[in-house]
């Protein structure tokens, strides 16, 4: 059965709106030519939402947007309201697709303010632990986030289709409006065609009347003769 490009997107509300946490884990990620230990986690979304959602997460706390190779980092970060103590927040977010599905990883570490995390040894933990719980804070957000985005991408798809059925709607109020005139056309040729046959046949009686004097002339001249 073919399935409606409408009806398409709303299952895949549904399905990726569902509440799918994953938990977070650690391993290492290159971070400027070395492996560091990190933070991951694999969320069931595409790359740009990840993206836009740890970027406003990150914005309401407060820290300094920047940028390093790969890694964006927000510094003097305070990961709770509460918290005395400021930290650097790198992460770097990754697509996957496997089995024409699309995933994100995302790579987190908490460094110290204004540190050179790619001077750390491999072995280094600082606030690994930590690094996991913010990922675990922030998988139900991104969650939330996807469902605010997949919403609006379905308004809009409503809105194109109302769009779409005022359209139809105006085609057919214009094309019965035309089929209102050509029907008083039709109806008006009938009548004309009524009119035109009655004077046709007076004009025919007319005729008959001329050919009948006409005969009747040439009769009495030769019965002169």
């Amino acid at each position: 059965m073919k399935v409606s490009l409408p009806l398409m997107v709303i299952v895949t509300v549904i399905l990726q709106s569902t509440s799918v946490f994953s938990q977070s884990g650690e391993t290492t990620v290159d971070y400027q030519k070395g492996d560091r230990i990190a933070a991951t986690i694999e969320l069931p979304y595409s790359a740009s939402v990840v993206e836009d959602a740890i970027k406003i997460y990150m914005e309401k706390r407060g820290g300094k947007s920047d940028h390093v190779k790969s890694f964006d980092v927000y510094r003097n970060t305070r990961l709770d309201e509460n918290d005395a103590e400021i930290v650097d927040v790198h992460y770097k977010v990754d697509r996957k697709i496997q089995k024409e599905r699309e995933s994100t990883v995302v790579y987190l570490l908490l460094g110290r303010p204004g540190e050179n995390i790619g001077a750390r040894t491999i072995d280094d933990r600082f606030k690994v632990s930590d690094s996991k719980e913010l990922l675990n804070r922030m998988a139900p957000y991104i969650d939330a986030y996807n469902l605010d985005v997949q919403i609006k991408k379905q308004e809009e798809v409503v809105k194109k289709s109302e769009k779409r059925l005022l359209n139809l709607k105006d085609d057919q109020y214009d094309l019965e409006k035309k089929l209102r005139a050509l029907q008083d056309k039709i109806t008006q040729n009938k009548n004309d065609q009524q009119v035109q046959t009655e004077d046709l046949n007076r004009q025919k009686d007319a005729l008959n009347v001329i050919l009948n004097k006409k005969e009747v002339s040439q009769g009495s001249k030769l019965t002169k003769q």
